[in-house]
């Protein structure tokens, strides 16, 4: 650990005893920006041993004190040394601390422990983050959500530190329900130039939004990580770009002042839209008491029911119907009147976090409610009540949504129509995003329709969009319906090339099933020309032109005129053709042909005229 040399037994044994004993730890703070307000939220606290020595490094200073079965005391007097600085420096905020899971576990009076610490340098305990890393999650992850009750319960907050670099991070996010989540530095590293680290973050955003978990993206280390990771929707950022490790941290807000990010999630809303403010109940209230709640208030159809009013953590749900039917029964008042609510609540009600997007509001939804008459779920905001949500108004919700997207999608392949490709495209550029341009159109697509008629020239767009929607990646790459047979995708994907001529070679080997046995036979088809003059024309076949737009230099309009350019390229080549303009070449991606920039500026120019 740290990449270095473990010292012999006897020398590593008298260091660290000597070091534990002279308590020869001392601490660093790295600060966690809120990407929002560009405000620092809290500080992350490090521990480097004696400067100079081989334990300075944290990683070999723990991996000796393991060997010695010493890292129970060892982390508390990190922990101590943090709270000590912490309070010293008056820096605000949240404080996070890492504790390993095998000491988590190891340490049963921890909380009882921390209690006393944080009395000592008078910290509230929801100043406290302590970070589990995913580096020891190979422990229980039932075992480890018990471990942080206490932690809980005492006020502290709780992450998972290093999400990705082990084995266990999701089955213990799933299990603890931490409060944030650290994404390990791998992922920022190098997303500039990898989509798929931008995509893996973002499905960690979404995660997140579902399970009321804020993300932290560490290693942030230059502008464009930092603008990347904003994009991908997430909260906290941490690394050298924002503020190295020191005694007295800083961060200075001229690193993120002119970062202008518009989010790449879809615009779908979310569930705090549909929050109705409702007051909650007490578990121990009294049912005569709720009762009387829900008939002075007919429009309630539900209550939720929380701990209590100190700890508003959502415990179940009263439905309206359901309990004033039970005290309408003779003797049923009686019985049940004095008893508190939570005997006759429903103990597993559906939280749903405010920040979900409404299609998974709609999935989690669905998966619970037992009908309609039952509707009513709760919208949490970090755990804690923030109002009850119903069925009905989500549906009214995703029905105006689908109504909104559909009047800018193209009415036969659903695809997004010309606004929303023109908006895909100017992000794409202004966000500095490099991609490939693509446009696709049918050869001779007319007189095809003439022949077979429009219905089966429909099938044949659907059978299109279909082709593009599979070979392209979701979340990633975009695919529009300008109209009639032409096509748009804008790729970004990695292997951007194997799926382009991938599309090529699957339309050129299913469009010819589209005619029949008989014009399959003659190579061709019978029909008129733009004159009205009866000639042959060959099967369908499909030109594709494409571009590789580097955006530090490209502009809309100067994309869409390359793309204007080697589409005319690619209609003039004889038969079916994919042609890429890439730095300066013309490249014919199924190996038909090659010529320079120049000579197809010429070509272009003569056939404009033409």
């Amino acid at each position: 650990m740290g990449g270095e040399p473990l010292q012999s037994p006897p020398m590593s044994t008298q260091i660290i005893e000597q070091l534990i004993a002279d308590r020869a730890v001392r601490t660093v703070f790295q600060p966690i920006v809120d990407g929002n307000s560009r405000t620092v939220i809290g500080h992350e606290a490090l521990t480097r041993g004696p400067p100079g020595s081989p334990y300075e490094s944290p990683g070999t200073l723990f991996a000796h004190a393991a060997l010695l079965g010493r890292n129970v005391e060892l982390e508390r007097i990190c922990i101590e040394s943090a709270l000590h600085a912490f309070h010293g420096l008056a820096l605000g905020g949240r404080l996070f601390v890492n504790i390993l899971p095998q000491t988590l576990l190891a340490a049963p009076s921890l909380a009882q422990w921390l209690d006393e610490q944080l009395s000592v340098y008078r910290i509230e305990p929801h100043a406290l983050v302590i970070e589990i890393t995913e580096h020891g999650l190979a422990e229980s992850e039932n075992r480890l959500a018990a471990a942080v009750d206490p932690l809980r319960a005492l006020g502290c907050d709780i992450a998972i530190d290093d999400l990705g670099a082990g084995s266990s991070g999701l089955k213990a996010w799933a299990e603890i329900r931490p409060d944030y989540v650290k994404v390990d530095r791998y992922f920022a590293t190098g997303i500039e130039q990898d989509p798929v680290r931008a995509e893996i973050l973002r499905s960690v955003v979404e995660m997140g939004r579902v399970t009321g978990s804020r993300v932290i993206v560490e290693g942030i280390e230059t502008r464009q990580q930092c603008l990347i990771a904003l994009e991908q929707g997430a909260d906290y950022l941490q690394g050298f770009y924002l503020g190295r490790p020191r005694r007295n941290p800083s961060f200075d807000p001229a690193a993120m002042a002119e970062i202008q990010v518009k989010s790449t999630a879809p615009d779908g809303g979310c569930a705090a839209e549909l929050s109705q403010p409702i007051p909650a109940i007490a578990a121990d209230t009294p049912i005569a008491e709720v009762a009387q709640l829900l008939r002075e208030h007919p429009e309630w159809s539900a209550l939720a029911v929380i701990k209590s009013t100190d700890a508003p953590r959502p415990v179940g749900i009263v439905h309206r119907d359901p309990l004033l039917t039970l005290l309408s029964r003779p003797l049923h008042p009686e019985i049940f009147n004095r008893k508190p609510i939570a005997s006759v609540m429903r103990s597993y009600p559906v939280l749903i976090e405010a920040r979900a997007r409404l299609d998974q509001v709609s999935r989690m939804v669905s998966a619970r409610t037992e009908g309609l008459e039952h509707d009513a779920f709760i919208i949490v905001r970090n755990g804690r009540y923030a109002g009850l949500g119903r069925t009905l108004d989500l549906l009214r919700r995703l029905s105006a949504q689908q109504i909104h997207i559909a009047m800018h999608a193209n009415p036969l392949t659903r695809l997004p129509g010309n606004l929303q490709i023109e908006s895909q495209l100017e992000q794409l550029v202004r966000r500095r995003r490099n991609f490939i341009a693509c446009h696709l159109d049918l050869d001779d697509f007319k007189p095809y329709n003439d022949a077979y008629g429009y219905a089966r020239g429909d099938q044949v767009l659907l059978h299109v969009a279909q082709v593009l929607t599979r070979a392209t990646r979701r979340n990633v790459d975009f695919v529009g319906h300008i109209g009639g047979d032409d096509f748009v995708c804008l790729l970004r994907s990695e292997d951007w090339a194997l799926r382009l001529t991938g599309i090529f070679e699957d339309l050129c080997a299913s469009l010819t099933n589209f005619h029949s046995a008989e014009h399959r036979a003659a190579a061709g088809f019978p029909g008129h020309d733009r004159d009205g003059r009866l000639r042959h024309f060959p099967l369908l076949g499909v030109s594709i032109g494409a571009t590789e737009v580097d955006s530090s230099r490209a502009t809309r309009e100067s994309v869409l005129e390359n793309l204007r350019r080697i589409k005319i390229l690619a209609k003039e080549a004889p038969g079916s053709s994919c042609l890429l303009e890439r730095q300066g070449q013309i490249t014919d991606l199924v190996g038909l042909a090659s010529r320079t920039n120049c000579a197809s500026e010429r070509q272009a120019v003569a056939l404009a005229g033409a």
